[in-house]
């Protein structure tokens, strides 16, 4: 039951997120704005589905939270190349948060997966 409702807010806040990164103006070129959002809310989402980070790019505010959630029926997990971050691994329906207060850009991979890349930007 737990996990249905830790999966309904994440889905609704991917939702959001989605929603605001389609109404909001980017200086992302078109080939890239299928798949990188920007957003100022508290918390964000990406999903890990098809053995892809989506979306790939994310900008947040320094301080807010992502929320990575593995839709997919194998195990994931979410690896900073500068070891800022680190998530155990996930199984369906698990969710790793990481909250970023420090300014700059952190790409990340899946260790299983290392062509899975994304990336968060801390404004």
């Amino acid at each position: 039951m737990k996990k249905h409702l830790i999966l309904a807010i994440v889905v609704l806040a991917g939702a959001t997120v989605m929603i605001a990164g389609c109404t909001s103006s980017s200086n992302t070129s078109p080939s890239s704005a299928n798949n990188a959002v920007t957003s100022t809310a508290s918390q964000n989402a990406v999903a890990i589905q098809n053995y892809v980070f989506t979306p790939s790019t994310l900008t947040i505010q320094k301080g807010a939270n992502v929320t990575w959630t593995n839709y997919d029926s194998v195990q994931h997990n979410v690896v900073s190349d500068s070891s800022a971050f680190s998530s155990p691994l996930l199984n369906k329906g698990d969710t790793y948060t990481h909250q970023f207060n420090n300014t700059g850009s952190f790409s990340y991979i899946c260790s299983i997966h290392p062509y899975m890349k994304g990336t968060i930007v801390v404004a």
